[in-house]
């Protein structure tokens, strides 16, 4: 590095040499320019120049090599921790759904009927929810209207499941057997792991 400023400083000199070969009131200015060069290549104040330099320099490198490796760490760090984020994010739905689910199969596991009507209500409410984020309607019964099977497979089933919610729903006296609601949560069941949440 030295050693180009100094050839870079050389060539400057040069050059004002070869520019300054001119005569002005007697005194010959590249004889000056030579005098000049030399007073400056030789003064101590190039050598002090040369002293403070190299060791500045091989300081910068040093804390610029620093510097990008800190730079690296931490743009793995906060790549680390918003790929922990983004986990958790996805992670959450899934557990808050699966810890619901698992409260609907509890109702249908009792042997009161009205805990299985319970869980069929339930279980509806929930398919809804989820369909509301991707199918157009007002009410479950016109978004499953406006779904065919490329959309949803098991979209007869649902009718199907739909149909047994709307029956205890309207109906406070019809008779809900336990067969029938458990067929009804697997049918809802079937939707929600088709649909991925579950």
């Amino acid at each position: 590095m030295i050693e180009i400023l100094k050839i870079i400083f050389i060539q400057l000199v040069v050059f004002v040499y070869q520019f300054t070969s001119l005569r002005i009131w007697g005194i010959d200015l590249s004889e000056l320019s030579r005098r000049f060069r030399d007073y400056v290549i030789n003064s101590t104040a190039i050598h002090v120049v040369q002293f403070v330099l190299v060791p500045a320099t091989i300081v910068l490198f040093i804390g610029l090599a620093n510097l990008l490796r800190k730079h690296r760490e931490l743009n793995a760090k906060i790549l680390a921790q918003l790929e922990a984020e983004m986990a958790v994010a996805v992670s959450e739905p899934a557990t808050t759904m699966g810890m619901r689910w698992q409260e609907i199969t509890q109702h249908i596991d009792s042997i009161r009927e009205g805990e299985w009507k319970f869980a069929v209500i339930e279980a509806n409410k929930i398919v809804d929810d989820v369909l509301k984020n991707s199918f157009a309607g007002e009410t479950m019964g016109e978004r499953l209207m406006n779904i065919d099977k490329t959309q949803l497979l098991t979209i007869d089933g649902l009718w199907e499941a739909h149909k047994v919610r709307n029956r205890l729903a309207h109906d406070t006296n019809y008779f809900l057997r336990h067969a029938e609601a458990v067929r009804t949560i697997r049918l809802y069941e079937e939707t929600l792991k088709e649909l991925g949440v579950l």
